[in-house]
């Protein structure tokens, strides 16, 4: 394997507040290089894409205005769908607000897709509280000016928030036929998909892509498209809080799912039923109570083979929630045509926060070249000493 270089990010968000000096201590600009500020205040969660785009010279993002408390509805941007565009020329970013007031929760973030006659597709949902996707189209190139909100209604019966059927997360991708397709989490909380053979303008139900394991809460995936008619992706078992998850990999292609060597393994579904389970894929890691996976990011080389980088929780064997999480590494594979090398690569830190023991300061792939990896993380990479004082919150 080829040397992986590693790129630190540091990260500080409102979560971390008690722990690093407030932002009124801290100079504008406290990086390596140049801040360029997108939004003022934006959250998004990984399990959307894609959530920033870049066409005709512009930088586009999404996020999810937050404010105060969790859940606040106090204040009047609160809750806000947003959209940030960046211009690459000028270096002056815009904003407008997509959908007022849905949701404040990260998981409510728009995934984005350019499309051939210069429009653009944004679709988001609230997280896990009803069964409906909202979507809008802009006007050509002008991701700043956009259509009214249109809905579609998924399958499944009303159920309380995060049970059920209830949706959340978008992923969207445009294929040579003409056809989009948004993969979303949905009836019963495990991935579905849905199609529109019109540019976006109506939507149909396509089914359902396969199980996680019974009881916890829910499968994850990321996706990777090949920008023809191959969608990649890797699947966890559940939440990593429910289960010591391992990490699988397939791809989808004309109907039809396979397995990382290219074994034809079974049918997309076109019903609300599968019977394709995690553990039925190819496995790209095996975790255990040591090891507890959750993926960060997934991308295809210029072999159109896949490469992902992922987390590993290794300390909360036999402990409740919310006493582990202090040791995590980060974990890179890359299929090479016959098997997948997997090879951990640095140190990932500690927990964002109490009671959520698998979350970290994540990673994320280098698109265009699978030797560079960017990582956020409160350790030495090489040795896992902090790299900030839990006593006085400084370095």
């Amino acid at each position: 394997m080829r040397t992986i270089r590693l790129c630190c990010v540091a990260v500080v968000v409102g979560l971390l507040a008690p722990f690093v000096p407030r932002a009124a201590d801290l100079p504008t600009d406290y990086v390596a290089g140049h801040l360029i500020q997108l939004n003022d205040n934006g959250a998004w969660s990984w399990f959307m894409d894609e959530r920033a785009i870049v066409d005709d010279g512009q930088l586009i993002v999404g996020s999810v205005r937050a404010v105060g408390d969790y859940r606040n509805d106090r204040d009047p941007d609160w809750g806000n769908v947003e959209v940030s565009v960046y211009d690459l020329a000028s270096g002056v970013a815009r904003h407008t607000v997509l959908h007022r007031h849905l949701q404040q929760d990260d998981h409510a973030s728009p995934a984005f897709l350019a499309l051939p006659d210069g429009r653009y597709l944004a679709m988001y949902t609230q997280h896990g509280l009803e069964r409906r996707i909202y979507y809008r189209l802009s006007e050509p190139r002008k991701p700043l000016r956009w259509g009214p909100a249109a809905t579609f209604d998924t399958p499944g019966s009303a159920a309380p928030a995060l049970r059920g059927d209830n949706v959340t997360y978008s992923n969207l991708f445009w294929l040579a036929s003409g056809r989009i397709v948004n993969f979303f989490r949905g009836v019963g909380l495990e991935p579905n998909y849905m199609y529109s053979d019109d540019t976006g303008r109506t939507w149909h139900y396509g089914g359902r892509l396969a199980h996680g394991t019974s009881g916890g809460y829910t499968p994850y995936l990321k996706y990777a498209f090949d920008g023809v008619a191959t969608i990649h992706f890797v699947m966890t078992e559940n939440h990593p809080r429910n289960y010591d998850n391992s990490l699988y990999h397939a791809f989808i292609r004309d109907g039809a799912i396979y397995l990382s060597d290219g074994t034809r393994r079974g049918t997309l579904s076109e019903t609300t039923e599968t019977d394709l389970n995690a553990w039925d894929l190819t496995k790209v890691f095996q975790g255990g109570p040591d090891n507890v996976a959750w993926m960060c990011d997934l991308e295809l080389d210029a072999a159109r083979r896949p490469y992902v980088i992922f987390t590993v929780q290794k300390d909360g064997r036999g402990l409740p929630r919310g006493q582990g999480g202090f040791d995590h590494r980060f974990e890179y594979a890359r299929w090479d045509g016959s098997a997948w090398r997997v090879h951990e690569i640095a140190y990932a830190g500690t927990r964002l926060y109490a009671g959520e023991d698998d979350y970290t300061g994540l990673a994320a792939l280098d698109p265009n070249n699978p030797d560079v990896v960017y990582i956020s993380t409160d350790a030495d990479p090489v040795t896992g000493k902090p790299l900030v004082s839990t006593t006085d919150g400084t370095r």
